[in-house]
Protein backbone atom coordinates (compact mmCIF):
# COMPACT_ATOMS: atom_id res chain seq x y z
CA UNK A 1 0.00 0.00 0.00
CA UNK A 2 1.20 3.78 -0.47
CA UNK A 3 0.72 6.82 1.61
CA UNK A 4 0.89 10.05 1.21
CA UNK A 5 0.42 12.87 3.61
CA UNK A 6 -0.09 16.76 1.55
CA UNK A 7 0.59 15.22 -1.80
CA UNK A 8 3.92 14.10 -0.21
CA UNK A 9 4.87 10.32 0.51
CA UNK A 10 3.95 9.01 4.10
CA UNK A 11 6.10 5.87 4.86
CA UNK A 12 3.81 2.99 6.73
CA UNK A 13 5.60 1.36 10.07
CA UNK A 14 5.49 -2.53 8.60
CA UNK A 15 3.37 -3.22 11.72
CA UNK A 16 0.02 -1.55 10.97
CA UNK A 17 -2.26 -3.79 9.59
CA UNK A 18 -5.68 -1.66 9.71
CA UNK A 19 -7.01 1.71 8.45
CA UNK A 20 -7.63 2.74 11.82
CA UNK A 21 -3.81 2.29 12.62
CA UNK A 22 -3.01 3.92 10.04
CA UNK A 23 -5.13 7.08 10.63
CA UNK A 24 -4.04 6.85 14.23
CA UNK A 25 -0.37 6.53 13.19
CA UNK A 26 -0.83 9.35 10.54
CA UNK A 27 -2.95 12.16 13.42
CA UNK A 28 -0.10 11.02 16.02
CA UNK A 29 2.96 11.05 14.02
CA UNK A 30 3.20 12.75 10.69
CA UNK A 31 0.67 15.32 10.89
CA UNK A 32 2.38 18.99 11.70
CA UNK A 33 1.64 20.53 15.12
CA UNK A 34 -1.33 22.61 15.02
CA UNK A 35 -2.86 21.06 11.95
CA UNK A 36 -5.75 18.35 12.13
CA UNK A 37 -6.25 16.00 9.31
CA UNK A 38 -9.56 17.36 7.13
CA UNK A 39 -9.66 14.73 4.30
CA UNK A 40 -9.03 10.81 3.69
CA UNK A 41 -9.20 9.26 0.37
CA UNK A 42 -8.65 5.49 -0.07
CA UNK A 43 -8.04 4.53 -4.10
CA UNK A 44 -9.70 8.03 -5.03
CA UNK A 45 -12.83 8.04 -2.85
CA UNK A 46 -12.78 10.61 -0.06
CA UNK A 47 -14.29 8.94 2.59
CA UNK A 48 -16.10 10.66 5.43
CA UNK A 49 -16.17 10.27 9.55
CA UNK A 50 -18.54 7.78 9.58
CA UNK A 51 -16.83 5.59 6.72
CA UNK A 52 -13.52 6.14 8.57
CA UNK A 53 -15.25 4.82 11.69
CA UNK A 54 -16.95 2.02 10.18
CA UNK A 55 -14.13 0.76 8.12
CA UNK A 56 -11.38 1.27 10.97
CA UNK A 57 -10.74 -2.65 10.79
CA UNK A 58 -10.42 -2.74 6.86
CA UNK A 59 -7.44 -4.43 6.54
CA UNK A 60 -4.32 -2.14 4.84
CA UNK A 61 -3.87 -4.87 2.08
CA UNK A 62 -6.69 -4.33 0.57
CA UNK A 63 -5.67 -0.50 0.00
CA UNK A 64 -4.21 0.45 -2.90
CA UNK A 65 -3.49 4.17 -2.06
CA UNK A 66 -3.96 6.18 1.10
CA UNK A 67 -3.86 9.55 0.78
CA UNK A 68 -4.04 12.11 3.52
CA UNK A 69 -4.68 16.22 3.92
CA UNK A 70 -4.45 18.38 6.82
CA UNK A 71 -4.70 21.64 7.12
CA UNK A 72 -3.98 24.56 10.18
CA UNK A 73 -6.84 24.68 12.64
CA UNK A 74 -6.34 28.04 12.59
CA UNK A 75 -7.02 28.71 9.40
CA UNK A 76 -9.98 25.90 9.32
CA UNK A 77 -11.35 28.22 11.93
CA UNK A 78 -10.22 31.60 10.05
CA UNK A 79 -12.65 29.67 6.85
CA UNK A 80 -15.22 29.23 9.29
CA UNK A 81 -16.17 32.76 10.68
CA UNK A 82 -15.83 33.57 6.42
CA UNK A 83 -18.53 31.41 6.38
CA UNK A 84 -20.26 32.58 8.92
CA UNK A 85 -20.60 36.23 7.44
CA UNK A 86 -22.91 35.10 4.90
CA UNK A 87 -24.82 32.16 6.19
CA UNK A 88 -25.54 33.90 9.72
CA UNK A 89 -27.47 36.94 7.73
CA UNK A 90 -29.28 34.26 5.62
CA UNK A 91 -30.55 32.48 9.00
CA UNK A 92 -31.03 35.14 10.64
CA UNK A 93 -33.80 36.10 7.26
CA UNK A 94 -34.84 32.89 7.25
CA UNK A 95 -36.26 32.24 11.26
CA UNK A 96 -39.15 35.00 10.96
CA UNK A 97 -40.01 33.21 7.37
CA UNK A 98 -40.39 29.59 9.90
CA UNK A 99 -42.25 31.72 12.55
CA UNK A 100 -44.88 33.00 9.99
CA UNK A 101 -45.18 29.63 8.20
CA UNK A 102 -45.90 27.80 12.14
CA UNK A 103 -48.70 30.36 12.93
CA UNK A 104 -50.30 29.49 9.75
CA UNK A 105 -51.12 26.87 7.85
CA UNK A 106 -47.92 26.23 6.49
CA UNK A 107 -46.34 24.31 9.23
CA UNK A 108 -45.42 21.59 7.20
CA UNK A 109 -43.12 23.58 5.53
CA UNK A 110 -41.87 25.95 8.57
CA UNK A 111 -40.60 23.23 10.29
CA UNK A 112 -38.90 21.82 7.11
CA UNK A 113 -37.36 24.70 6.72
CA UNK A 114 -36.43 25.04 10.91
CA UNK A 115 -34.95 21.96 10.51
CA UNK A 116 -32.26 23.34 8.27
CA UNK A 117 -31.53 26.46 10.49
CA UNK A 118 -31.01 24.46 13.22
CA UNK A 119 -27.91 22.72 11.00
CA UNK A 120 -26.40 26.05 10.73
CA UNK A 121 -26.88 26.94 14.42
CA UNK A 122 -25.68 24.12 15.74
CA UNK A 123 -23.08 24.12 12.80
CA UNK A 124 -21.84 27.53 14.32
CA UNK A 125 -22.04 26.44 18.25
CA UNK A 126 -19.37 23.52 17.28
CA UNK A 127 -17.50 26.49 15.37
CA UNK A 128 -17.09 28.82 18.53
CA UNK A 129 -16.89 26.02 20.85
CA UNK A 130 -13.63 24.90 18.50
CA UNK A 131 -12.10 28.19 18.70
CA UNK A 132 -12.79 29.01 21.88
CA UNK A 133 -10.52 25.22 23.37
CA UNK A 134 -8.10 26.50 20.28
CA UNK A 135 -7.59 30.49 20.92
CA UNK A 136 -9.50 31.65 24.19
CA UNK A 137 -7.79 28.68 26.66
CA UNK A 138 -4.47 29.84 26.24
CA UNK A 139 -5.44 33.42 25.65
CA UNK A 140 -7.88 34.96 27.69
CA UNK A 141 -8.09 38.23 26.02
CA UNK A 142 -9.76 36.42 23.32
CA UNK A 143 -12.79 36.34 24.60
CA UNK A 144 -12.87 40.13 25.10
CA UNK A 145 -15.08 42.88 23.02
CA UNK A 146 -11.42 45.47 21.64
CA UNK A 147 -14.47 47.82 21.28
CA UNK A 148 -16.59 47.82 24.14
CA UNK A 149 -14.65 50.29 25.89
CA UNK A 150 -14.78 52.74 22.66
CA UNK A 151 -17.94 54.51 21.24
CA UNK A 152 -19.54 53.36 17.64
CA UNK A 153 -18.15 55.88 15.95
CA UNK A 154 -14.61 55.01 17.04
CA UNK A 155 -14.38 51.80 15.74
CA UNK A 156 -15.00 50.74 12.02
CA UNK A 157 -14.90 48.02 9.77
CA UNK A 158 -11.42 49.19 8.74
CA UNK A 159 -10.20 49.58 12.28
CA UNK A 160 -10.38 46.22 13.38
CA UNK A 161 -7.07 44.43 13.12
CA UNK A 162 -6.00 47.80 15.12
CA UNK A 163 -8.65 48.03 17.95
CA UNK A 164 -8.28 43.60 18.26
CA UNK A 165 -4.56 44.63 19.12
CA UNK A 166 -5.34 46.68 21.94
CA UNK A 167 -7.21 43.68 23.47
CA UNK A 168 -9.54 46.06 25.50
CA UNK A 169 -13.02 45.62 26.82
CA UNK A 170 -16.10 43.04 28.21
CA UNK A 171 -16.70 39.58 26.93
CA UNK A 172 -17.56 39.42 23.56
CA UNK A 173 -21.55 38.09 24.00
CA UNK A 174 -21.17 35.55 21.70
CA UNK A 175 -19.99 33.39 24.24
CA UNK A 176 -22.14 33.75 26.77
CA UNK A 177 -24.67 33.01 24.14
CA UNK A 178 -23.80 30.30 22.90
CA UNK A 179 -23.76 28.85 26.55
CA UNK A 180 -27.32 30.04 27.31
CA UNK A 181 -28.68 28.94 23.95
CA UNK A 182 -28.59 25.11 25.23
CA UNK A 183 -31.67 25.87 27.74
CA UNK A 184 -33.66 27.69 24.76
CA UNK A 185 -33.03 24.12 22.56
CA UNK A 186 -34.08 22.55 25.37
CA UNK A 187 -37.48 24.80 25.60
CA UNK A 188 -37.51 24.48 21.58
CA UNK A 189 -37.41 20.75 22.07
CA UNK A 190 -40.05 20.29 24.41
CA UNK A 191 -42.38 22.54 22.46
CA UNK A 192 -41.48 20.21 19.44
CA UNK A 193 -42.42 17.04 21.57
CA UNK A 194 -45.69 19.00 22.59
CA UNK A 195 -47.04 19.94 19.26
CA UNK A 196 -46.77 23.55 19.93
CA UNK A 197 -46.08 25.31 17.04
CA UNK A 198 -47.29 28.70 18.71
CA UNK A 199 -45.08 28.71 21.68
CA UNK A 200 -42.22 27.20 19.17
CA UNK A 201 -42.82 29.95 16.85
CA UNK A 202 -42.41 32.46 19.62
CA UNK A 203 -39.23 31.04 20.92
CA UNK A 204 -37.88 31.05 17.82
CA UNK A 205 -38.57 34.67 16.57
CA UNK A 206 -38.00 35.81 20.59
CA UNK A 207 -35.32 33.84 21.79
CA UNK A 208 -33.24 32.30 18.67
CA UNK A 209 -33.35 35.36 16.79
CA UNK A 210 -31.52 38.03 19.22
CA UNK A 211 -28.78 35.16 19.77
CA UNK A 212 -28.33 35.31 16.05
CA UNK A 213 -28.46 39.01 15.87
CA UNK A 214 -25.17 38.97 18.30
CA UNK A 215 -23.46 36.49 16.31
CA UNK A 216 -23.77 38.64 12.96
CA UNK A 217 -22.53 41.67 15.16
CA UNK A 218 -19.64 40.31 16.81
CA UNK A 219 -18.55 37.46 14.30
CA UNK A 220 -16.20 40.41 12.00
CA UNK A 221 -14.84 40.62 15.64
CA UNK A 222 -13.56 37.00 15.79
CA UNK A 223 -12.87 36.55 12.31
CA UNK A 224 -9.82 39.51 12.80
CA UNK A 225 -9.18 37.74 15.95
CA UNK A 226 -8.74 34.62 14.26
CA UNK A 227 -6.75 36.35 11.48
CA UNK A 228 -4.22 37.91 13.36
CA UNK A 229 -3.74 34.46 15.21
CA UNK A 230 -2.90 33.03 11.39
CA UNK A 231 -0.90 35.74 10.83
CA UNK A 232 1.47 35.19 13.70
CA UNK A 233 1.17 31.73 13.42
Amino acid sequence: MIASLNLKPCPVPDELRTLGELVRYVEHERVPSGQVLTRILLDGREIDLEEERASGDLLLADIGVAEFHSARTVDLAREGLADATDLLPSLAEDLPVVAAELRTEQVRDGLEMFGKCVEVISWFVSLITACDVIFGRGDPSFRLDPGATRGADDLSLESDLTAVAAEEGSELRTFASVENLRQKLLDVEQAQLNNDTLLLADLIEYELLPIVAIWIAEVPTLLAKVSREGGTA
